[in-house]
Order: C-alpha cells, then sequence, then structure tokens
C-alpha cells in the first residue's frame, strides 16, 4: 500500500506543481487582461464619440437632402401648376371660341341685320342738305350763348 500511496502522493504532488504553475502563469496573464480590459474600454469610448459625430454629419447630410428635395418639389409643382394654367386657359379660350361660333354668333346675325337695314334707310331717306342743316342749327345755337354770355359779361362788367 505504501508503494500505491506514494504513487498517489507523488501524482498529487505533480498535480500540485502544475497547479502552482498555472497559478503563476494566471498570475502573469492579469496585468495583460487589466491592459486589455483598459485599451477595450478606451477604444469604446473612442468609438462612441466617432459614432456621435458620424451621426451628427448624417444627420445634417439628411437635413440638407430634406431641403434640397422639398425645394425641387416645390419647384416641380410650381412648374406644373403653371402648365395647368395655360392648358386650361387654352382650353377655355378654345371652348368659348366654339360656343361663340355655334350659338352667340347666329343670334348676332339676327339682331343687327334689322339695325343694318334701318341705318341703311335712315341714310337713304336723309338728303345732304339736311346733315348741313342739323350742323348749321348747332353752329347757330352756340354761336347765339356765346353771345348772349358776352352780353351778361359786359352788363354785369359795366355795373
Amino acid at each position: 500500500m505504501t508503494a500505491q500511496l506514494s504513487a498517489r502522493e507523488a501524482l498529487f504532488v505533480e498535480s500540485l506543481g502544475e497547479m502552482a504553475a498555472l497559478v503563476n502563469r494566471v498570475e502573469a496573464l492579469m496585468p495583460l487582461l487589466q491592459d486589455t480590459r483598459q485599451s477595450l474600454i478606451e477604444a469604446n469610448t473612442q468609438l462612441s464619440r466617432q459614432l456621435s459625430a458620424f451621426e451628427d454629419r448624417t444627420n445634417a447630410v439628411a437635413e440638407h437632402v430634406k431641403v434640397v428635395a422639398v425645394k425641387h418639389i416645390a419647384q416641380r409643382t410650381d412648374e406644373m401648376t403653371r402648365r395647368s394654367i395655360i392648358i386650361q386657359v387654352q382650353e377655355i379660350q378654345e371652348a368659348a371660341r366654339a360656343a361663340l361660333g355655334t350659338q352667340i354668333r347666329p343670334t348676332l346675325q339676327e339682331l343687327i341685320a334689322p339695325l343694318q337695314r334701318l341705318a341703311h334707310l335712315a341714310n337713304q331717306r336723309e338728303h345732304p342738305w339736311e346733315r348741313w342743316q342739323r350742323w348749321a342749327e348747332h353752329v347757330a345755337t352756340a354761336a347765339i350763348a356765346s353771345f348772349v354770355t358776352l352780353g351778361l359779361a359786359a352788363w354785369l362788367w359795366i355795373q
């Protein structure tokens, strides 16, 4: 049993030696792990700052894109509105011409024809000397009114 025990003890001692070596290696790794941990913390902080700056730039670009898009949409809408107005005005003018030609023109022709006949008859009935007589009456009326006014003004000025 002593041999067995001594083999066990030897195995135990050997295991203890390996564990001691393992503990020494782990203790040697601790400063490296601390340095690695600190480096990871710094990298995380730096990455957070870069991410924040990237988000700010991305937001600025997005706002610029919004402004440009809204301006473009407003410009295109204005152009389309102008074109639509021009087209509508042209269509209204064409409809008015069509309505005038088909509905109003015949009615106007019916009204104008009798008036033209009456004007023609009136011109035929009146002799040329009657026109001059009417003008002469107007001239005589104006002359008499001027003399009366002149006489009245002279009479008021004398008194």
